[in-house]
């Protein structure tokens, strides 16, 4: 199953043209607030039965969190022969549990999120240790939020299937990476989870 995409960019429609989507296999829901009502209609498009690949594109500057959280499931496992483009402007309009979800491009340099060196699914406390020692140099806050949507999309790519509760730890750590709170606290409470969580599969 191919990973839906998110554009960074501020001509949606020219992204959409230089991808070479035939017309009767694209949909387009564009909005300048995304809102519940717009979420609920796409995914209506979504179960339409296709029989030849689908593209939804959606297409707003800022997305509304009900919406978007009322979009995770189907972001993360579309029905056959659908995919999802999300096109819009900044990549903070979008909640880190979305845009783990999807591979991001961004119109001006084209650079795509790489998943971590770090297997999630065998953590121990001294692989822990390291990787806490490793990204201790770490100071700025950009790279700090990085860092952790790299280690979300990491999860994602590892098929680590988390509750919302577990979700939640993520945007914590956004929050505390914001604050100039040190790295390797603000992501201690998530590989401890990752590892209490692979240790019970």
């Amino acid at each position: 199953m191919a990973l839906g995409e998110i554009y960074l960019t501020t001509n949606p429609h020219r992204i959409l043209e230089s991808l070479n989507i035939s017309k009767h296999q694209l949909r387009i829901f564009e909005a300048n607030d995304f809102k519940i009502a717009n979420a609920k209609e796409v995914i209506a498009e979504a179960y339409i039965a296709n029989s030849e690949l689908k593209t939804i594109a959606l297409i707003a500057q800022s997305f509304n969190i009900e919406a978007q959280n009322a979009l995770l499931k189907i972001l993360e496992e579309p029905p056959p022969n659908t995919k999802f483009i999300i096109l819009t402007q900044n990549k903070n309009a979008l909640i880190p549990t979305v845009r783990s979800r999807m591979v991001i491009y961004n119109d001006e340099s084209k650079v795509q999120l790489t998943p971590l060196e770090l297997d999630l699914k065998n953590l121990n406390i001294a692989s822990i240790y390291q990787f806490l020692k490793s990204i201790d140099h770490i100071r700025t806050r950009s790279e700090g939020q990085e860092l952790i949507e790299r280690l979300l999309y990491s999860v994602h790519l590892q098929e680590i299937q988390l509750e919302q509760k577990e979700l939640e730890l993520f945007d914590l750590a956004l929050k505390a990476n914001l604050r100039y709170e040190k790295l390797p606290i603000a992501l201690s409470p998530i590989l401890l989870m990752l590892l209490e969580k692979t240790r019970r599969v």
